[in-house]
C-alpha cells in the first residue's frame, strides 16, 4: 500500500492530521564491512504496541547491486538489547503467515509484525537485525537498528 505524501500547509491549522505508516522500507548489505560507526546500515523505528507494520528490505551489495534472493530465507530477530540470547520476536521469510520473499530477483523481502507480537512487550527500545542465507548457503547480517515500541493513547 502507497503512502502518500500532502502538503500540511494548506490544512487548517486546527485540524489534526494522521499519517497512515503501513510500511517501513529499509535496505541492507550483504557482505559488508564496518564503514564509521555501522558494519551495516542502521535503521531507528518506531511502532506502536498492538498495531500491524510490514517490514520491506531490499538486499544490495556494497557496491548497491541488487542480490537474487531466489531460495533464500530472511530472519528479522528483536531482543531487548544484544546481550539477550532469546528473541522477543522472531519472524522468517519461508513461513507466509511471518514474512516472504516478495520480487526474489530485485532482493526484496518482507516481514509482517501483527499485534499478538507486541501485546506482551513492555514499552521501551528494542535491538533488531534481519540475517538472510542466500541459495548457496552463505548467511549474511544484512540491516541493523532499534525499535522504539510505543504505548498507543487508546
Amino acid at each position: 500500500m502507497p503512502v502518500y505524501l500532502f502538503d500540511s500547509s494548506q490544512l487548517h491549522p486546527d485540524d489534526l492530521t494522521g499519517i497512515l505508516v503501513s510500511e517501513n522500507k529499509m535496505c541492507g548489505v550483504v557482505n559488508n564491512y564496518p564503514i564509521g560507526r555501522y558494519a551495516v546500515p542502521y535503521e531507528e523505528i518506531q511502532l506502536y504496541a498492538n498495531n500491524n507494520r510490514t517490514f520491506r528490505v531490499f538486499v544490495k551489495t556494497p557496491d548497491l547491486n541488487v542480490v537474487d534472493l531466489t531460495n533464500a530465507v530472511g530472519v528479522l530477530s528483536v531482543k531487548p538489547d544484544k546481550t539477550v540470547v532469546s528473541p522477543v520476536i522472531v519472524k522468517h521469510t519461508n513461513v507466509p503467515s511471518e514474512g516472504q520473499i516478495g520480487a526474489a530477483n530485485q532482493g526484496e523481502m518482507f516481514f509482517y509484525i501483527v499485534p499478538s507480537d507486541t501485546v506482551a512487550l513492555d514499552i521501551r527500545q528494542y535491538v533488531f537485525d534481519v540475517k538472510v542465507t542466500l541459495s548457496n548457503g552463505k548467511t549474511y547480517t544484512v540491516i541493523e537498528g532499534v525499535i522504539d515500541l510505543l504505548q498507543p493513547v487508546g
